[in-house]
C-alpha cells in the first residue's frame, strides 16, 4: 500500500507551482501566502498517508491487541470464577468431612466412655466381692480365734476352779462338776 503511494506523491511534486516555494521574500516560508497552496497540498497528502497508515496498519494492531487483552481478561475472569466455585465446593466438602469426623469422634468417645464405665463397674463388683470374701474370711478367723480363746479361757477357768476348790475345801471336785459350774457361769450349756 505504501509502495503505491510513493509514486503518486512523486508525480504530484512535478506539477508546476506545487514544488516551488517562493523564497524571494524574506521570512518564514510557512507564513508566505504564495506557498499556501503547496502547503495545503502536502498537508492533505500527509494527512491521507497518516490516515491510511492508521486505518490499515495501526488501528488493526491496536484493535487486535485490545481484543486479545479482552479475551485474556475474560478467560482469567472465567478461570477465577471456576476456581472460586471449586474452592467453595472444596470448602463444603471439607466442612462435611469435619462434621462427619466430629460426629465419629463423639460416637467413639461415647462408646469408649460406656465401655470404660462397664469395665469399671465389673472391676468394682469384683473388688467388692473380693473384699466381702476377705472380710468374711477374716470374720471367720476372728470367730475361730475367739472360740479358741474362749475355750482356752474356759479350760483355764476349769483348772483354776478345781485348784481354788482344792485349796478352799481341801478336796478336788469331779471334773464334770467343775465343767458344769464353769459352763453355767460362762452362760454356756454343755451337752
Amino acid at each position: 500500500m505504501l509502495a503505491r503511494l510513493t509514486p503518486i506523491s512523486l508525480m504530484l511534486t512535478l506539477f508546476a507551482g506545487v514544488g516551488q516555494a517562493a523564497e524571494s521574500e524574506g521570512g518564514m516560508p510557512q507564513l508566505n501566502p504564495n506557498s499556501y497552496v503547496s502547503q495545503l497540498f502536502w498537508l492533505a497528502v500527509f494527512f491521507l498517508l497518516i490516515f491510511l497508515f492508521l486505518r490499515f496498519v495501526g488501528l488493526p494492531r491496536v484493535t487486535s491487541t485490545i481484543e486479545e487483552r479482552s479475551r485474556k481478561i475474560d478467560g482469567d475472569l472465567a478461570a477465577a470464577e471456576l476456581l472460586r466455585t471449586q474452592a467453595g465446593e472444596a470448602e463444603k466438602a471439607y466442612e462435611a468431612t469435619m462434621a462427619s469426623a466430629h460426629g465419629e469422634a463423639r460416637q467413639l468417645l461415647a462408646s469408649t466412655h460406656e465401655q470404660n464405665m462397664a469395665v469399671l463397674a465389673d472391676r468394682t463388683r469384683a473388688a467388692a466381692a473380693e473384699f466381702d470374701r476377705k472380710v468374711g474370711d477374716a470374720v471367720k478367723r476372728i470367730e475361730t480365734a475367739r472360740a479358741e480363746a474362749l475355750q482356752g479361757i474356759l479350760e483355764v477357768a476349769k483348772g483354776l476352779a478345781a485348784d481354788i476348790t482344792l485349796k478352799l475345801a481341801g478336796r478336788t471336785p469331779a471334773a464334770e462338776t467343775v465343767a458344769r459350774a464353769v459352763d453355767s457361769a460362762a452362760g454356756q450349756e454343755t451337752a
